[in-house]
């Protein structure tokens, strides 16, 4: 792996931090590790500082702060070779559809709007394969068009996106699929605690495709689009070089907890779920109605392309699925998950 850059030498002066937003998050967390290993000096934006109390007991310089709050930022900021801008709305209840546009997109402004008067060097930031909505093609690689499907993270992630293309800024942005791993919530402790509770359920043969991103994968990816002098300017996919059926991803967590099978809904079921009925009975609970893109994400036929990224970047993915899926295991029980 080609890691050599003019940017990296002044990563590791002590009087230039790099700052991650979403410090407390799964792989700003993980990168901030990696980026002490490097001997950098990592500063972490947090609205709730003492979630990064593991990370600041390492040495990571964790300052409170929102996204929405355009001050707090630019003091985060201030003094920074580098941003890595991690934090978002990742989907889930909790904030307003408002709110969570403003978190991803507005969010997103402040901080370019903050990196741009520091004068920063290097502005990385982490999208999603969300962008590529509703294509079907068989390999998704980063030439793909991007287009608006109606649904909100999806949505947001294409916006912010246009936006940090048209900063100013040295930027790179870079696109993981389904990350997984130690400490992660969504693709890690989720599936477990759904099977535990019964509410983990296979979509008849359930063989639409997953891209995984094993947390290490795409945390030295990470480190390339800061300091390989090829990535300013580029947006990469972020993943492992092999997609799974969800059959498959979500069989290897059954084990962990003792099951070969898990219950099965027939694939009308789902097909049902998104009917006009089914949608204004979600409306009148208070659900939001189940969107075109959140359908064809279960069911994508699509494994995403990490090849710009290998072949600009030297990028090579080191651990595969079945190592990954060990290693996640071993950090579950010893997290007291299983």
């Amino acid at each position: 792996m080609n890691q050599s850059s003019s940017f990296q030498p002044s990563i590791s002066n002590t009087q230039y931090p790099i700052l991650l937003t979403g410090i407390a998050g799964f792989i700003a967390g993980r990168l901030a590790e990696r980026l002490l290993r490097e001997r950098a000096p990592v500063r972490g934006l947090a609205r709730r500082p003492a979630a990064a109390g593991w990370l600041a007991s390492q040495g990571v310089e964790v300052v409170q702060g929102d996204l929405l709050d355009p001050e707090s930022v630019a003091r985060a900021v201030q003094g920074c070779r580098a941003v890595v801008h991690a934090a978002a709305w990742t989907g889930g209840a909790g904030p307003s559809s408002e709110l969570a546009w403003r978190t991803n997109v507005e969010g997103t402004a402040n901080v370019l709007a903050a990196a741009k008067a520091a004068g920063v060097e290097r502005f990385v930031y982490i999208s999603s394969v969300a962008v590529y909505g509703l294509n079907r093609a068989a390999l998704i690689d980063e030439s793909m068009p991007t287009p608006p499907v109606g649904q909100l993270y999806p949505d947001s992630k294409i916006a912010a996106e246009g936006l940090v293309r048209e900063s100013g800024l040295p930027y790179v942005i870079v696109r993981p699929a389904s990350t997984y791993g130690p400490r992660g919530d969504a693709w890690t402790v989720g599936p477990i605690e759904q099977i535990r509770r019964g509410r983990l359920v296979l979509l008849g043969r359930d063989n639409g495709l997953v891209t995984p991103g094993y947390i290490d994968n795409v945390v030295d990816g990470l480190w390339l689009a800061l300091t390989h002098p090829a990535a300013v300017g580029e947006t990469f996919n972020l993943c492992d070089d092999r997609a799974v059926t969800y059959r498959e991803f979500y069989l290897a967590y059954a084990r962990m907890l003792g099951r070969e099978s898990l219950p099965v809904l027939p694939g009308w079921v789902t097909r049902l779920a998104r009917s006009g009925p089914a949608n204004l009975l979600r409306r009148l609970l208070g659900k939001p109605p189940i969107g075109p893109w959140s359908l064809h994400f279960r069911r994508n036929p699509s494994q995403f392309s990490v090849e710009k990224a290998r072949r600009m970047l030297g990028y090579a993915p080191q651990v595969d699925f079945a190592v990954g899926m060990r290693r996640t295991e071993a950090w579950l029980r010893e997290a007291g998950h299983l």
